[in-house]
């Protein structure tokens, strides 16, 4: 009989996981208030939007070594944590989309946005994880 393992070969404490799926939920719900808020000032659309997916990149920087840090991890666990975060984020998006929508907006296409600019920042966080932690 064989066991799962995490890649890692690490098994990480509850606590951890704990802390990287609140975080991944607080950092959502941070992300949804200001894409509202920028829906609000019309940066949705347009060449607006297209600056606003351009500020995600280093708006998102900063955000990669509190989920290791957060959770004890260290750098060396920086791919995972972001993993972890962005899993917990993308999961509520998926759940939103379908049966909240009106959590983004009230207008399909603001919410599409909203949706779509919360899937880059995923996307993004998860390429600069493996950035931060050197490609490991």
């Amino acid at each position: 009989m064989s066991t799962l393992v995490p890649i890692t070969g690490v098994v990480r404490p509850a606590a951890q996981n704990g802390a990287l799926i609140l975080l991944g939920a607080l950092l959502w719900g941070g992300g949804v208030l200001v894409l509202r808020g920028a829906a609000m000032m019309n940066w949705l659309e347009g060449v607006p939007l297209l600056l606003f997916y351009g500020a995600i990149i280093p708006g998102t920087w900063p955000l990669i070594p509190l989920g290791a840090r957060l959770s004890g991890l260290g750098r060396a666990g920086t791919v995972y944590a972001t993993a972890m975060v962005c899993a917990t984020a993308v999961t509520i998006d998926g759940l939103v989309i379908n049966f909240a929508p009106w959590i983004y907006a009230t207008d399909v296409a603001v919410a599409k946005a909203i949706a779509g600019c919360l899937l880059w920042a995923i996307g993004v966080a998860l390429i600069l994880g493996f950035v931060r932690q050197g490609g490991r």
